[in-house]
């Protein structure tokens, strides 16, 4: 086993921003070149890239040249950095190509959007390392665990799907099922699509994209109200984060909040390989939705709602 020390981690800034982030326009997910450091956009709703140069002499170095990169942050004002600015990285440990960082307390504190993102952003920076198989975070030598308190453990860049926020002249096709209210508004009724969508979105994103459009059927209703903007949506660890805009919590329509949540929560597992959503509103899970609902918990589907 083989400690990267931590006083390379912690050289002066002049070093960090020679190691770190090439000067040159930033660039969006999707365009990458082949070494890029990651860090998040303006907003810090979505993961952006700038050029990197790995001048690391084996792997050891390499990895702790774009850890170097990382906590310095990007050279663009465009562009954010991905770890908070109270969170410190305590340790990293190479163990047969497996790569564990070990965070302070503080990282428990991000908010899950924000904490999916960065870890998507760290893991696929390094990912770029030759011989890297997998990155393991630990917190305090604890292992990151998922909602339901189970370790999370290695990941590589095909842990994370999320919306890369462009659009290519690609697309792909799904048969999908989608899931709007009842007449009564406390219902739910399922209706059967096939779609064509761009591949510079995740298949989540273009769910909840077409559940904000409202049915094509007649005798179905819309869910979410149409002035609804989509923040972010990111699939890990089995959960689908769906980030939407304030817009959201106004709850114009006539059917139940359950309608609303649940039409969203049905199609997402039905349609993709998750287990279980989990919303926030501009990056913020702790709030309530319409009557007293809270959003905080991660939602399971819940099929008693459909009616045929």
């Amino acid at each position: 086993m083989r400690r990267i020390s931590l006083i390379i981690l912690y050289l002066t800034m002049a070093i960090f921003l020679l190691a770190g982030c090439a000067s040159g326009a930033g660039s969006s997910v999707g365009d990458e070149a082949e070494n890029v450091v990651y860090c998040l956009d303006d907003e810090e709703e979505s993961l952006e890239f700038e050029p990197y140069t790995d001048d690391g002499q084996n792997m050891e170095e390499s990895i702790d040249g774009y850890l170097k990169a990382i906590i310095a942050g990007p050279k663009e004002a465009k562009h954010k950095r991905l770890l908070t600015e109270n969170v410190t990285v305590q340790g990293c440990e190479v163990v047969n190509g497996n790569v564990t960082i070990d965070f302070s307390k503080e990282y428990h504190e991000m908010e899950k959007p924000r904490e999916v993102l960065v870890r998507a952003g760290i893991v696929r920076s390094l990912m770029k390392v030759p011989h890297v198989k997998g990155v393991m975070f630990t917190v305090n030598g604890k292992p990151i665990t998922d909602s339901k308190g189970q370790e999370i453990g290695a990941m590589t860049s095909d842990t994370f799907i999320e919306n890369a926020g462009r659009q290519i002249n690609t697309y792909s096709h799904a048969s999908i099922n989608l899931y709007y209210a009842s007449e009564d508004g406390k219902h739910l009724k399922r209706e059967s699509r096939a779609i064509y969508y761009s591949s510079s979105m995740p298949l989540e994103w273009a769910i909840v994209e077409r559940l904000i459009d409202g049915p094509k059927v007649r005798g179905n209703h819309p869910t979410v109200p149409p002035n609804v903007q989509i923040v972010s949506v990111t699939n890990s660890d089995g959960i689908c984060y769906v980030n939407l805009d304030s817009s959201f919590q106004a709850n114009v329509l006539t059917v139940s909040p359950e309608a609303t949540i649940y039409s969203i929560v049905n199609s997402l597992v039905e349609d993709c390989n998750v287990q279980s959503v989990q919303f926030s509103v501009n990056g913020e899970s702790d709030v309530e939705f319409a009557n007293g609902l809270s959003l905080k918990q991660p939602f399971t589907a819940d099929m008693s709602l459909v009616v045929e």
